[in-house]
């Protein structure tokens, strides 16, 4: 017999989600869109859409994929874009 009431699994999980989740779908299009002219792979950023960097370090092993040495400011420029669609 099924229940039209979600699991409590399924409840959990949707909490959880819900608090660790750090920027909406639709701002993660945008952050995706911005970070188009300054980085190659898409891959590389999905994962910083995904994970929302908030350091240097952060980022710099998340570009490890690039193959490229970024420098200080580069790297400002991107968490700054970070910074503008990650919820508070």
């Amino acid at each position: 017999m099924k229940s039209s009431q979600p699991s409590a699994i399924l409840q959990r999980t949707s909490e959880y989600l819900s608090a660790v989740s750090k920027c909406d779908a639709e701002d993660a299009l945008k952050l995706l869109d911005e970070l188009d002219g300054l980085l190659l792979k898409e891959e590389t950023k999905v994962m910083i859409a995904s994970i929302c960097p908030k350091t240097h370090e952060e980022l710099r092993t998340l570009l490890t994929l690039e193959g490229k040495t970024y420098t200080t400011e580069e790297l400002d420029k991107m968490l700054a874009i970070v910074r503008k669609y990650v919820n508070s």
